[in-house]
Formats: C-alpha cells, sequence, structure tokens
C-alpha cells in the first residue's frame, strides 16, 4: 500500500506542481533585473553557470524553463519529485550531489556544459545549512572556467514552510522578482574554498537586493 501511494505521488504531484506554478506566476506581475548583462557575459555564445539559494528556486525555475538547462537533483524521493517536476518544465534532471561524493553528478554536469547548455545550481542544497555554499558549485567554476551568474528571488506573496530552508511557493496575484548579479569568473589557481565564499557573499547581496525591489523581507 505504502508503494502504491508513492507511485501515485509520482504520478500525480508533478504536473499538479506545475500547473499551480503556470496559475502563481501567471497572475503575478514578474519583473527581472540584471538579465542582459549575464547574457552578455557568454563567451562564444557558451553556457552560463547560474546559482539561487534552494529556497528561492521556484521563481527561476518558471522564468527560465524550456531552455535545457541541467539542474542538480539530489538522488533522494524527494529529488525524485523535484526532478519530474523541472523535467516537465524543459529543464534537464542531472542526477546526484556535487558536494557529497557525487562523482557521477560532477560528471554529468561537465558534459552537459560540454554539449553548450547551461547549469543551475542550488549551492546550499538538498539539506543546508541554508545559505552556505557547498563547493560544488566552487569546483565547477574553477574546473571550467565560466561565468558564473548569482540570482537573487524576490516574492511579494508566498508562502514559507517550516524546512531546512524555509522553502518558498509563489502564490497567486503577487510580484515577483528576479535579480542578477555581475557574472562572476574564477581562476583555475583559485582556491575552492575561497572561490565559495566569494559565491556565497554575491548570492547574499543579489537576494537582499532582489527583496528590496520587491518591496518585501524574507527569513
Amino acid at each position: 500500500m505504502a508503494g502504491r501511494r508513492a507511485d501515485l505521488l509520482l504520478r500525480l504531484a508533478p504536473p499538479l506542481g506545475r500547473a499551480y506554478l503556470r496559475l502563481a506566476v501567471g497572475t503575478s506581475r514578474c519583473a527581472q533585473e540584471g538579465r542582459e548583462v549575464a547574457e552578455a557575459a557568454r563567451v562564444d555564445g557558451g553556457p552560463l553557470l547560474w546559482c539561487f539559494w534552494h529556497n528561492r528556486l521556484l521563481g527561476p525555475a518558471v522564468a527560465y524553463r524550456g531552455r535545457g538547462a541541467g539542474v542538480v537533483i539530489s538522488r533522494s524521493g524527494d529529488g525524485e519529485l523535484v526532478n519530474r517536476l523541472v523535467e516537465g518544465l524543459g529543464y534537464v534532471g542531472l542526477r546526484g550531489s556535487t558536494s557529497r561524493g557525487g562523482a557521477s553528478a560532477l560528471r554529468s554536469v561537465l558534459r552537459h556544459l560540454r554539449a553548450g547548455r547551461d547549469v543551475a545550481f542550488t549551492p546550499d542544497g538538498p539539506k543546508g545549512p541554508r545559505y552556505a555554499v557547498q563547493p560544488g558549485v566552487a569546483y565547477v567554476a574553477v574546473r571550467t572556467g565560466l561565468p558564473v551568474i548569482p540570482v537573487g528571488v524576490g516574492m511579494t506573496r508566498k508562502a514559507v514552510f517550516p524546512s531546512w530552508d524555509r522553502f518558498q511557493v509563489p502564490l497567486p496575484f503577487g510580484r515577483i522578482l528576479i535579480a542578477c548579479g555581475a557574472p562572476l569568473v574564477f581562476a583555475s589557481s583559485d582556491d575552492v574554498a575561497e572561490v565559495a565564499e566569494v559565491l556565497r557573499a554575491a548570492l547574499v547581496e543579489v537576494t537582499e537586493r532582489a527583496d528590496r525591489l520587491a518591496g518585501t523581507t524574507s527569513p
């Protein structure tokens, strides 16, 4: 019975989640700041690395859908739900954790980038700590030298869940502001731990800016 319920959840939750997101975003006023600067950072039309906090991922998930970008997703049961949700929005799930021995996930990320397609990271996911950058994205940034775009998301109407990251879900008829920070490029000689700290500071700054522009505050 438990297995049947889990199968039913996997079948029904992703399409229902996508329908809800389209409703919430479609009835909200959405704006983006700095997207042109981010896109201009592409080298010869190549890929970018996008970063945003785990609790804000639903905003970018809808705004950037349908482009074939890769998204790093854990191999957990919850990860399978997220994978089916985002693949239905036109993303490619890259399964595994880049911060917990996920060599296979790192290989998938590098393959996706070599194919010329973007990759998005939630660097404090899948389990936190909240607003702490795990080394996976920093390692990829150093290894590839590709521009990293820190992204902040502000929502005026949202449900905040009591999860480890205080996960945010946009509510209909609100305002969603997505702000892109200045592109960051790192050298192969840079220290991964120092890069992670630079990324953390940039994400904190751009998230606070998105909140200010949206006229809201977030936990």
